[in-house]
């Protein structure tokens, strides 16, 4: 549904995480549901609220998940593209441990003279999951430090438009990245760990 500058949607899905045969396609009945809420409050500006419940996402934990998403978006034109920025909120509710994992968000994107862009990034991320290999570890740290860490990952990047061929656009660019996490398990991920990756960027040209 939309009128004006307010929109909101509604979807009813099966959101049991599938099995390991992922050639075939798994469906079932519908036993999960999501909403977003979504205004438009000027030409530069958006902001969004949604939540859905899934039923079961990981087959091999039990229990249902709420998930819940806001976030700001502001996008400008600039030097022949745009410059976008994004802040972030998600949560993940796990209905049967009653547990919280919240993440955060804060990326931009700006152009520089129309061929190049610029990317800066930050995230911040509850993980419970990082030692369910090693459940004598798990327990060890749970004892000490708690089961959920908070992660943290800093990006810059930069890339490079090369051309357009056959209505795709390509690019080539790197990003760098730089994590913290608590002291705790600095002996399993290092204390300064980085990371740097280089790509090749191919999308469709917009009509």
């Amino acid at each position: 549904m939309y009128r004006n500058f307010v929109r909101l949607e509604a979807s009813g899905f099966y959101g049991t995480e599938p099995n390991e045969n992922r050639w075939t396609i798994d469906y079932g009945p519908i036993n999960s549901w999501s909403a977003r809420l979504s205004v438009f409050p000027s030409m530069n500006w958006m902001a969004q609220i949604s939540m859905g419940r899934l039923t079961r996402p990981e087959r091999q934990t039990p229990g249902d998940v709420v998930r819940t998403t806001a976030s700001i978006h502001y996008t400008r034109p600039m030097q022949g593209s745009s410059w976008s920025t994004s802040l972030i909120w998600g949560r993940n509710h796990e209905v049967l441990g009653q547990r919280n994992l919240n993440s955060y968000l804060l990326e931009s994107v700006a152009p520089y003279r129309r061929k190049n862009f610029l990317t800066g990034r930050i995230e911040l991320v509850d993980k419970d999951e990082l030692f369910d290999d090693q459940p004598d570890l798990e327990a060890q740290l749970d004892r000490t430090a708690g089961s959920t860490f908070r992660i943290g990952a800093y990006t810059a990047g930069y890339t490079r438009d090369i051309g357009t061929f056959h209505k795709v656009e390509t690019g080539i660019g790197a990003n760098f990245t730089a994590y913290s996490m608590p002291a705790a398990i600095h002996p399993y991920y290092g204390d300064h760990p980085v990371s740097v990756n280089v790509f090749l960027r191919l999308r469709l040209k917009p009509e």
